[in-house]
């Protein structure tokens, strides 16, 4: 994708997206500074509060910059979405440890950012 404004152009190259198929993420900008997330190739689970809760999902990749998640269990009091429910992410970049999504389930959509922490140390396969 190329952007050209004015007298100066900008290139954006799309971020390669495959290597966060098996990594450990933490939300940034949360008031739960202890969630994280590990993704894998066809699972992620969430850690909220410390890991009290969690939110389980079946990951289907569109490619190797989107993927929608099919909740599978939710354990947070009170959470606004519920196991079937589909959430698309689209990962828009990666600069340096920061990996910029955009989401949308059930009508609602959001921008947000994760960090990079390591490679998952998980059962993913």
């Amino acid at each position: 994708m190329l952007a050209v404004s004015g007298a100066f152009c900008q290139s954006y190259a799309a971020p390669n997206c495959a290597a966060l198929k098996k990594y450990k993420l933490r939300y940034l900008g949360l008031k739960d500074t202890s969630a994280y997330v590990l993704l894998g190739n066809d699972s992620a689970i969430e850690y909220h509060n410390n890991g009290k809760y969690t939110i389980s999902a079946r990951l289907q990749w569109a490619g190797d910059c989107e993927y929608n998640m099919i909740l599978t269990s939710v354990t947070i009091p009170g959470f606004a979405f519920h196991p079937g429910d589909v959430m698309n992410v689209r990962i828009d970049r990666i600069i340096d440890d920061t990996v910029y999504y955009y989401s949308t389930i059930n009508g609602n959509s959001w921008q947000g950012k994760l960090q990079i922490l390591r490679p998952a140390d998980s059962p993913f396969k």
